[in-house]
């Protein structure tokens, strides 16, 4: 995608909360995009309230994940769900080409009933738990119910007990990457044709297409995949493993040089007869894990990584969080970038993904602070400077 086409052409006006419209909106701002960030009057987006904060001390200005998703981008307070607050939003996306939303099913419709005619160019991405229409669509979720009916926690976690989440946000995080990507393709077509696109994404389908190879092996063979118990032996090592400083994740189930994995631990015992074959190291996985977690114990996770390239062998290292942020490779490749705040300060965090070599990572602007640019919008707009405080009066910016 040429970043100058994005730069001078793509404009995008965000509505909604939380994560899935804020992260697809900030995929296109890392490539050059004008977005414009809109939030309710009074508290704005939930985002602002969930943190992580300095010193655990809640602020709508300071919120880690606010600032990470937000980045790039304009912010205007405005109620589009009175009548002079979408008639304002009608006005703004006369000069838009894409609305990002996750308003919930059918709210961008209603809102463009009450607004009026909007573009045809316009591309409309619509991003909820279960989609636009159908029997789930009404249902009340949560990232975690999208989680868990997209398939991914049937085959997470220890199978004699209850599924296990990944952490944190994956499944509104997924949706917005599909939701970016789905938008310059549409936005490309727009540009040729004139004609906008409609996009309904359900984190649901986005979290199912994640569960690699689930879909494959049910769709091909008609096999589940299934959580399975400790002591399953059809897998050498399928959890991580103790270190002296953490964790290690080793792979070794399938090689064809077992030798290496024999000499590179010091392991003369694996060498056995027994071991000597998958099915064998299949078999008698809980044997060789017993083997190797006193190795294991003893050795350092950075350690067993490295010199496990070396040696052609993948041992991965399970990272904390400040593993990763003292990173050298992250570093090297400039991965975490210093976003200057006017309240939060200097905040260190990760930068574009994806990453071009083409295309500056140093933000063009840090987020907006609640309502920071209303103003100047609405003006734009051809709202009398004297009428703001009549709307602020009223909560509709």
């Amino acid at each position: 995608m040429d970043q100058l086409w994005l730069r001078e052409a793509l404009r995008v006006v965000e509505l909604g909360s939380g994560i899935s419209a804020a992260y697809g909106a900030r995929l296109l701002a890392d490539f050059g995009a004008d977005v414009i960030k809109v939030e309710k009057p009074g508290g704005g987006d939930d985002a602002r309230r969930a943190g992580p904060f300095p010193d655990d001390i809640p602020h709508v200005e300071k919120s880690g994940l606010f600032l990470y998703l937000n980045f790039n981008k304009r912010g205007i307070q405005l109620d589009v769900e009175t009548s002079t607050g979408a008639i304002l939003l009608s006005s703004l996306l006369a000069d838009a080409d894409v609305v990002i939303e996750n308003l919930g099913p059918g709210k961008l419709d209603e809102l463009q009933s009450m607004s009026g005619s909007w573009p045809d160019r316009l591309v409309l991405c619509s991003i909820s738990h279960y989609g636009q229409d159908g029997p789930r669509a009404d249902s009340m979720s949560s990232e975690i119910g999208a989680y868990a009916s997209g398939g991914m926690m049937y085959i997470t976690g220890d199978g004699s007990r209850e599924p296990v989440k990944h952490g944190l946000h994956q499944a509104a995080h997924l949706a917005g990457t599909n939701a970016a990507s789905a938008i310059l393709a549409a936005t490309l077509l727009s540009r040729h044709t004139g004609i906008g696109q409609r996009i309904d994404i359900a984190e649901q389908e986005t979290v199912a297409q994640e569960v690699f190879p689930g879909l494959g092996i049910y769709s091909h063979n008609g096999g589940v995949m299934k959580r399975v118990p400790p002591t399953f032996n059809g897998l050498v090592a399928s959890s991580p493993m103790e270190t002296n400083d953490g964790y290690i994740m080793p792979s070794y189930a399938g090689l064809g040089e077992w030798q290496t994995v024999v000499a590179f631990l010091d392991t003369p015992e694996l060498g056995e007869e027994r071991f000597m074959t998958p099915e064998g190291r299949q078999a008698h996985g809980s044997e060789i894990d017993a083997l190797l977690r006193p190795k294991f114990r003893m050795m350092s996770k950075h350690d067993l990584f490295h010199t496990g390239q070396e040696w052609g062998l993948t041992f991965t290292a399970v990272q904390t969080a400040e593993d990763l942020s003292n990173c050298p490779h992250l570093g090297e490749r400039g991965f975490f970038i210093e976003q200057h705040h006017p309240v939060a300060g200097v905040v260190r965090m990760p930068g574009m993904v994806p990453f071009g070599s083409i295309v500056d990572r140093t933000p063009v602007r840090p987020a907006p602070t609640l309502g920071q640019h209303t103003a100047a919008v609405l003006e734009a707009l051809g709202v009398d400077r004297e009428d703001l405080p009549i709307l602020a009066a009223a909560g509709i910016i």
